[in-house]
């Protein structure tokens, strides 16, 4: 078992894996014909790599980015509150997202770090495998693998954190990675006029922007690529047989919608679904303009070197079709209508918020590596496979020798460098304190950002949301301050913590954003509470009827956390 526990296993064991698989896809090159059992053993190894390199992160039970413990939070939350928008507002993140990850829970599953990563990678596992069979139905299996060797390549190696750790982006990008794989059987079939498959397509894209609205741009290209199909097939068909596809398309894109409009408005949370989730998501932008920051995304882009990697193959390849295929041979130019759309619109949701959150980059890994496909599929000699896996194993290797030499700065690769030593459930002083005055199960409120107290302590919000960024910034804060004393009033939490300060994300000054700074609350807190003292740089107080001074108070602060 010590041998696991070694870094040098799994960086050596990942790359004779990796060279396995990219000797494969060459051989596989050389044979005449392979069987079906032989692509899905090919598109298995792609898996098997990405896999083995994830394995050491999926147990780590510690927080490695702040929206993991959001979700979780929002998760706890549902299993007890089941109603989104009363108890639970996940801002930018979408109710499906937070329902998915609430169903371990509603099977009595603790919701924890580990359970969070295995259940985003299963996320990640249908957005690669639908990937394939999307560009298998477009052009072939040997196409397919190719195309997605530099996407598994950079999910695989990457050692930054915000494409390792369980975004809140992956229940998107897998509904997105079904509904482009439905769009490519109604391309390869030419069933445009399929009502069914139609329904399905546009069902599939309906749900897309309530696991997160970020991706609805990616989907509605499909949507009207479909009524291209069909408006091309308009001819062939009767008017009374056009209209039922239409319709087909129609209904399964209002059909859930128009569910969640009628449970919102049953439960009395129509105008938070309207206000705080479609208008404030709309709403939802740092200062500057869509077009300074396309200027930034470049530089961005340069800035995040395992990203970089994977789009230099493309580049290279985008190159090397002007040079040497562009009079030869083209490929089909609907495809590439589409994948260039893909990648137009996944760029745009990815660029228009203006803010450099990394992750937000894997929107653009699927489109791009349909691109590949594209032009690989105008390469079809085996000399030029060999090419081109050899030029993604090199860059990899290059930026894996560049990202060592950043990690020795990097004070978070302890959970890299000791894999499998973080299994256990981390609880800080801070949530040891607050179960001295409530139980699991029973609300808890956390003014700031550190909803980690709410994962740790296994207690659901008293509040929708679980970062008070809203209620200290932006446009909208009176609103946003009128609903949270509703909530707080409602809930009368046995404990609150005022978390400004050096566990709080961005919220570090507790003269600019401590809870002293909301009057309403200020007031609330003061009368039907008590101070019980300061533990790691957190106020904790207690609800009068559970209050007892603290006896110590400490001071710690984790390191871990403060730098993320």
């Amino acid at each position: 078992m010590n041998f696991l526990q070694s870094p040098l296993f799994w960086e050596v064991g990942g790359w004779i894996v990796f060279l396995i698989v990219g000797s494969l896809l060459i051989k596989s090159d050389f044979q005449t014909q392979s069987s079906r059992g032989q692509q899905i053993g090919l598109l298995l190894s792609l898996v098997g790599l990405l896999f083995f390199m994830r394995l050491p992160i999926l147990f780590i039970n510690w927080e490695l980015n702040p929206d993991e413990s959001q979700l979780l939070s929002q998760a706890i939350t549902l299993r007890h509150h089941p109603v989104y928008w009363k108890y639970v507002d996940g801002a930018t993140m979408g109710p499906l997202s937070c329902y998915y990850v609430a169903i371990p829970g509603y099977l009595g599953v603790p919701l924890n770090y580990v359970v969070l990563r295995w259940i985003a990678f299963f996320c990640l596992l249908v957005s690669m495998v639908s990937g394939y069979f999307t560009i298998e139905n477009f052009f072939n299996a040997r196409t397919a693998r190719l195309a997605l060797l530099p996407g598994i390549a950079f999910l695989a190696f990457t050692t930054n954190f915000d494409f390792l750790h369980a975004t809140n982006e992956q229940l998107s990008l897998a509904l997105i990675g079904l509904a482009v794989w439905q769009y490519s059987r109604l391309w390869r079939y030419q069933s445009f006029q399929s009502v069914s498959n139609l329904f399905l397509l546009s069902f599939i894209s309906s749900l897309v922007p309530f696991a997160k609205l970020q991706g609805t741009p990616t989907v509605l290209v499909l949507i009207v690529a479909a009524l291209i199909g069909l408006l091309n097939q308009y001819p062939k068909m009767s008017r009374a047989a056009f209209w039922r596809s239409f319709g087909g398309l129609l209904l399964g894109g209002i059909f859930f919608p128009a569910l969640v409009g009628l449970f919102a408005a049953g439960f009395g949370v129509f105008y938070d679904f309207v206000h705080f989730y479609i208008a404030g998501n709309f709403a939802y932008s740092a200062e500057a303009g869509f077009w300074y920051f396309l200027g930034q995304f470049p530089l961005f882009v340069g800035r995040t070197g395992d990203f970089l990697t994977f789009v230099t193959p493309t580049l290279i390849l985008i190159v090397g079709w002007l040079f040497l295929q562009f009079r030869n041979e083209r490929g089909n130019s609907s495809l590439l209508l589409v994948s260039l759309a893909l990648i137009a619109a996944s760029g745009y949701a990815v660029i228009k918020p203006g803010n450099e959150f990394t992750h937000y980059l894997l929107y653009l890994v699927f489109p791009i590596c349909l691109l590949n496909a594209w032009l690989i599929d105008t390469f079809r000699a085996p000399r030029y496979t060999i090419a081109w896996v050899g030029l993604i194993i090199l860059s990899v290797g290059i930026n894996s020798v560049i990202q060592t030499n950043r990690l020795v700065k990097n004070s978070l690769t302890d959970y890299l460098t000791a894999p499998f030593a973080f299994c256990q459930f981390h609880l800080s002083e801070t949530a040891q304190e607050v179960r001295k005055f409530a139980r699991s199960g029973e609300d808890l409120v956390v003014w700031g950002w550190a909803p980690q107290y709410n994962v740790q302590t296994q207690m659901p919000q008293g509040v929708c949301d679980n970062h008070t960024i809203r209620c200290v910034m932006g446009n909208d804060i009176a609103t946003h301050r009128a609903r949270y004393m509703q909530n707080i009033q409602r809930s009368r939490p046995p404990v609150f913590i005022d978390a400004v300060g050096p566990h709080s994300m961005w919220l570090y000054d507790r003269k600019a954003y401590g809870y002293e700074t909301f009057p309403e609350l200020k007031n609330f807190i003061d009368t039907n509470y008590r101070l019980v003292g300061e533990i790691e740089k957190n106020r904790v107080f207690a609800r009068i009827d559970r209050y007892k001074p603290l006896t110590t108070t400490s001071t710690y602060v984790d390191e871990k956390r403060t730098h993320l």
